[in-house]
């Protein structure tokens, strides 16, 4: 999958750099691109109106890429013959571009590819009168950690430009077979263990809902391509939160699976092939709508990934009914850090929306979540992030400064013994999770997102309230509910914190700064109920947000 190349690694990596941003530059054309007098002004928080002023899309095209459709909506319109896939996708290449030249999400861009596909997909169309597939003309973009031919798959690391893929992973070859149409990939954390989507190759993406915070990681341009609504579908990877925690910054939808549910194999690994810390990396969406995240699940798993890759689970999903049914809720109101002052407004109101609708609402206790990440910490670092260090030495890059934040650089290797003493404690974690379950008797789990709002770039360094799932492998859905508001919002003057950690996160809140930032809930369902989740989290979303 494109071979290391030392010529390429010889050169200095900011002439790498450069050359990299020209290439990019030259995947835009000309009339899409904005004049330097007309970007907005610096200090311009919420970025996204700006597509509605720059003249870039028609009215028609403005149309076809707002709200008024999610995926599914817009799969159907395509469907009926009401667009075409080359309008579609021409209209979201065009919104993507200008998110792009804003925010700065996009890696490989594949605009010309997207287009002519665009067009072959209207030829069949008008030959047969039938759509190829469920997402025939809907344009989808990737996290950078995939491969397609043709396109690098740098994931961030200097020392692998310019050595393009031979194939298509798995994953993106199944969704183009139901005719997607990937228009772009997305940016990502150098390192991929950071949840703030910034590397030496690409820079950093800006999050377009208030431009001043961080837009998350590591599936970081992918939220923010969600949130500018660059495509009808996004597809990340989360090992800690790497999906939930962009839809939480940018106010989109997201989910992440249970291992063995979606398809891996063949993706672009960033660290060591064959590497089992014993947290395994899923797969899973971002988008608009808890609908359009189902459609993802049911046209992956209708494709029989099980065939292909041996990771995934047959007849999990397919021979399991789901019950329509009010659930019983369990509530985790804060757990090793407490959440800030929008978060618990957040938790107050969606529990209390639930209670008057009749759900059943309990507390739920978890281990405590601090713990739990102090497990996941070690065996993600059981290497001592021998990789990366490797790849930067090559190319002679500098760690960006997130990646020394976050505080996994200069953690020490573990023995054989020693990674196996971690995964038995975390083996005891999940343990604790399940027993707390089963005495709950709750069918899901409303949780924070996080222990607060997107924050300031790079402060992002506790994924406390999401990797949790990840070391006990629940599948969770990330439901966008609010907004934080400096009048609901002020700083607790009465606030105790429990140790010195809790104090820190307090500390940055900034009910100014944050203002306008997305404060999202988390939907958890027990391992491998994916399929009853994804139905009880859109009845549940129906209720918080009025959806239909």
């Amino acid at each position: 999958m494109g071979d290391s190349k030392e010529s390429t690694t010889r050169k200095p990596w900011q002439e790498l750099q450069a050359a990299k941003k020209a290439e990019q530059d030259a995947r835009i054309p000309a009339e899409w691109k904005l004049k330097k007098e007309d970007f907005p002004p610096e200090d311009t928080v919420d970025l996204r109106p700006f597509v509605n002023s720059c003249e870039i899309l028609s009215p028609a095209e403005l149309a076809i890429t707002s709200e008024e459709y999610d995926a599914t909506s817009l799969a159907a319109a395509i469907a009926e013959g009401r667009f075409t896939a080359l309008e579609v996708v021409t209209a979201f290449c065009k919104r993507a571009a200008v998110g792009h030249q804003l925010c700065n999400m996009l890696t490989e861009i594949m605009f010309t590819d997207a287009i002519e596909r665009a067009k072959e997909l209207d030829n069949i169309y008008k030959s047969t009168g039938k759509v190829v597939g469920p997402l025939h003309g809907v344009p989808m973009t990737f996290k950078e950690c995939f491969h397609f031919k043709g396109y690098d798959s740098t994931n961030g690391y200097m020392s692998r430009v310019f050595q393009p893929a031979d194939r298509t992973s798995p994953l993106p070859e199944l969704l183009q077979a139901a005719g997607a149409v990937i228009i772009s990939k997305t940016n990502v954390p150098q390192t991929m263990l950071v949840a703030e989507a910034d590397n030496n190759v690409f820079g950093r993406t800006k999050n377009p809902v208030n431009s001043r915070l961080t837009s998350g990681g590591s599936s970081g341009g992918e939220g923010a391509s969600q949130a500018f609504r660059c495509s009808a579908l996004g597809i990340g990877t989360d090992v800690g939160g790497s999906i939930r925690i962009p839809a939480a910054c940018n106010g989109v939808y997201g989910y992440k699976p249970t291992f063995g549910i979606i398809p891996m194999i063949g993706y672009s690994y960033s660290g060591w092939t064959g590497s089992n810390t014993g947290i395994p990396a899923v797969t899973g969406p971002l988008g608009h709508s808890v609908r359009d995240l189902d459609l993802f699940a049911r046209i992956v798993r209708a494709a029989q990934p099980w065939k292909f890759d041996p990771a995934v689970i047959p007849n999990i999903m397919e021979f399991i009914p789901e019950a329509p049914r009010k659930p019983v809720i369990g509530v985790i109101y804060a757990s090793g850090l407490t959440p800030h002052p929008p978060v618990r407004r957040a938790m107050r109101e969606a529990v209390s929306k639930l209670a008057a609708s009749g759900f059943e609402i309990k507390d739920f206790n978890p281990p405590d979540f601090i713990g739990i990440r102090n497990i996941s910490e070690q065996l993600f670092t059981l290497d001592g992030l021998s990789y990366p260090k490797q790849e930067f030495a090559k190319s002679g890059e500098p760690v960006v400064s997130s990646v020394k934040k976050i505080g996994f650089w200069d953690i020490p290797p573990k023995t054989q013994e020693e990674a196996w003493q971690w995964n038995t404690k975390k083996g005891q974690a999940q343990k604790d999770m399940l027993d707390e379950w089963q005495r709950v008797g709750c069918d899901v789990v409303l949780a924070p997102a996080g222990p607060h709002t997107a924050v300031l770039p790079g402060d992002w360094t506790s994924d406390i309230y999401t990797v949790a799932w990840n070391v006990c492998d629940y599948p969770a859905i990330i439901i966008p509910f609010t907004h934080a508001d400096p009048l609901l919002d002020p700083v607790d003057a009465e606030f105790k914190p429990r140790h010195t950690a809790d104090q820190k996160n307090q500390d940055m809140y900034d009910p100014e700064l944050f203002k306008g930032a997305p404060v999202a809930l988390q939907i958890v369902g027990p391992r491998l109920g994916d399929k009853q989740l994804l139905k009880d989290a859109e009845l549940l979303d129906s209720v918080l947000n009025g959806t239909v």
